[in-house]
C-alpha cells in the first residue's frame, strides 16, 4: 500500500505522533517525482518545531544510539 501511496495513520502507535510528523511523513513517502529532498524536508515545519524545542539541550544516549544504528543500517553496501 506504501509503494501505491495509500496508506494512513491508524493504530494506537500513531496516537500521540503529531500531524505536523503525519504531514512530513506523507511527504518523503510518495512518488519520486513529487518527494520531498533532504534540504526541503529539513525546512519542513516539524523539523523547525522539534529543533526549537531540542535547542541546547543534549541528545540523550538512547536517542543517539538510534540514530547511528539507522545510519549504519542506511549505508550502501
Amino acid at each position: 500500500m506504501v509503494q501505491k501511496g495509500k496508506f494512513e495513520f491508524d493504530g494506537e502507535e500513531w496516537d500521540d505522533t503529531s500531524k505536523e510528523a503525519k504531514d512530513l511523513i506523507k511527504k518523503l513517502i510518495c512518488k519520486p517525482e513529487i518527494r520531498l529532498s533532504a534540504q526541503e524536508a529539513l525546512g519542513h515545519k516539524w523539523f523547525k518545531k522539534v529543533l526549537k524545542a531540542e535547542k541546547g539541550k543534549v541528545m540523550n544516549d538512547g536517542r543517539l544510539k538510534t540514530f547511528k544504528t539507522f545510519a549504519n543500517h542506511s549505508k550502501m553496501k
